[in-house]
């Protein structure tokens, strides 16, 4: 299967040795009857027949399920003269007169909503069967594990490939409460190690033993390689509470820490100097004009509709308008950017035609646009105190000092108490940086985009003294101007954490070794380099059963 085949339908196949320690956890009995949903090319299967082998079973009972009619045609040959039970149906839309000792496999990863309407029915069945709720935005894994959790025996056993984001998504949150009141044991395994080199999905291991059960808590079990997995040598092992999870705070992030980096965080949170950013600004996004080249119009095209000035607002369109290159610090002044938003107050025949172009275009049947009236007027600009980049993992927040509206390529901050000034200068410093590994998401390759929720999440230096803020200000200021947005961080390690805070060279060092460890894990490229070594752990090798 092509690579372009797997994305449309989420079939990324499972490294053998992943495949082969899932079924070597799940099936511990000769006469255990497993259940593959999903078996793609048949590497569960395989690992599964050999596993019931070293039991003692040369023929044991495996019911193989795949949506995909040639892969089915292909695995029946392959294995012919096997005992199989094999369906070329979709795992939600059966009905089966049996209950499985062991579920095992590796579910699609593709969007509800991107599947034929038939299936995407059968999906929301399930969801809505159990009483959840994920919206189409969520994706296949979802109703796969709450299919695989009633086809269960009870005492029986759940080993599933599942990507990272079951650990933070919002939606995910009640698939968590289901697990743990439907199991007495949760154990989710991540592994340094890329196992997934074609595509940019970090996975974990779902492990959930004994059906009929509850629990409290899941067993965290970081590795450093699949061989470590394969060999049950576990780097480091935690115990997440389920509430943790249900509530989003990220634990499986934050436990990737080493117990130093533990140790200091919590030293500062306890010493009050860390603050949600939450209780001074609160972040949302820009406006969304629905067609940038339209409501954006370049300087020939306002020339040659003679669109008035009043009718065209200063805008930042994007974080290039005030990013590097620009000669813009930590604020933005009237006049530096020269995008404009088209938002007529008074309509001119060079209006009118301008529109008239727009309707031409189609412009006006745009789905934003459409729920408009009239469609050409872009709601809900607002002005905000401050805006924040999204992308990156250094972004750049600056005090919107020109009154400029802003687009939903970035974020827009209301300040809430104290000023924008204040704001800043507590926000460029290494502890910022570490927030934003801790609470925000990566998307494919590692890259972040910022979202107005997790932005809330963030969390800051409590406050700089009023006499200080001027001149930290300016620094700060005119080092983003010369040297950078990284210059900045670091300069503000040196005025605010060092000069202010008191934190020593050593504690700076341990935030800095924090946020590397953190980037290290979500960046696929060095997951990929088999021979970097993930920081080492102040914990010893220790095996598992």
């Amino acid at each position: 299967m092509n690579l372009e085949i797997q994305k449309q339908t989420g079939s990324f196949y499972t490294e053998s040795k992943v495949a082969e320690s899932l079924t070597n956890w799940a099936i511990r009995n000769r006469n255990d009857s497993v259940l593959e949903p999903s078996f793609g090319d048949g590497i569960f299967i395989e690992k599964s027949l050999r596993r019931f082998l070293e039991l003692g079973n040369g023929d044991p009972s495996i019911t193989a399920i795949e949506i995909q009619e040639d892969v089915v045609d292909k695995f029946i040959r392959q294995y012919q003269g096997k005992a199989l039970i094999t369906y070329s149906k979709d795992f939600l839309s059966l009905d089966f007169n049996q209950q499985f000792d062991v579920v095992i496999g590796n579910p699609p990863y593709v969007s509800i909503k991107r599947l034929p309407i038939e299936l995407r029915e059968t999906a929301q069945q399930i969801i809505k069967k159990n009483n959840v709720k994920c919206s189409n935005n969520g994706s296949l894994w979802y109703p796969f594990v709450l299919g695989a959790i009633s086809a269960l025996k009870k005492e029986g056993r759940l080993a599933y490939v599942l990507p990272f984001e079951i650990t933070y998504a919002r939606y995910a949150c009640s698939l968590w409460s289901i697990l743990a009141q439907n199991f007495s044991k949760l154990t989710v395994c991540r592994i340094y190690e890329d196992f997934f080199p074609n595509v940019d999905v970090e996975t974990i291991l779902l492990l959930a033993d004994g059906k009929g059960g509850n629990t409290t808590k899941i067993d965290y079990n970081i590795y450093d390689s699949v061989d470590d997995l394969l060999r049950n040598y576990v780097s480091r092992h935690t115990d997440i509470q389920l509430q943790d999870v249900i509530t989003r705070k990220k634990p499986f992030i934050s436990s990737i820490l080493t117990l130093a980096q533990q140790l200091l965080l919590e030293r500062l949170k306890k010493g009050d100097m860390l603050k949600p950013i939450s209780e001074n600004c609160k972040f949302k996004i820009g406006y969304v004009s629905a067609d940038k080249e339209f409501f954006h119009p370049s300087f020939d095209i306002v020339e040659h509709y003679l669109i008035p000035n009043e009718n065209l607002y200063p805008t930042i369109l994007n974080a290039k308008d005030v990013n590097g290159g620009t000669g813009i610090g930590i604020e933005v002044k009237s006049g530096e950017c020269n995008s404009k938003l088209y938002i007529p107050r008074s309509i001119t025949e060079g209006d009118k035609l301008y529109i008239l172009s727009g309707e031409m275009k189609g412009v006006h049947q745009r789905y934003k646009c459409r729920q408009r009236n009239p469609w050409y007027i872009t709601p809900n600009i607002e002005i905000p105190d401050v805006i924040l980049s999204v992308f990156g993992e250094r972004p750049k927040i600056i005090v919107n000092k020109g009154a400029y509206a802003v687009s939903n390529s970035l974020l827009c901050g209301c300040i809430k108490g104290g000023s924008a000034e204040q704001l800043l200068c507590r926000w460029y410093n290494s502890l910022t940086l570490l927030s934003i590994e801790l609470n925000v998401h990566s998307l494919g390759g590692g890259s972040f985009v910022i979202i107005p929720g997790e932005a809330d999440k963030l969390e800051i230096v409590a406050s700089i003294p009023n006499d200080k803020v001027k001149s930290i200000y300016k620094e700060l200021d005119e080092c983003i101007i010369k040297a950078g947005v990284d210059a900045a961080y670091e300069l503000g390690d040196k005025l605010v954490l060092q000069g202010i805070y008191n934190l020593s060279d050593s504690d700076i060092s341990i935030i800095r070794e924090a946020i590397q460890t953190l980037r290290s894990w979500r960046n696929p490229v060095k997951r990929r380099e088999r021979d970097v070594i993930v920081d080492s752990y102040d914990s010893s090798f220790m095996a598992i059963s």
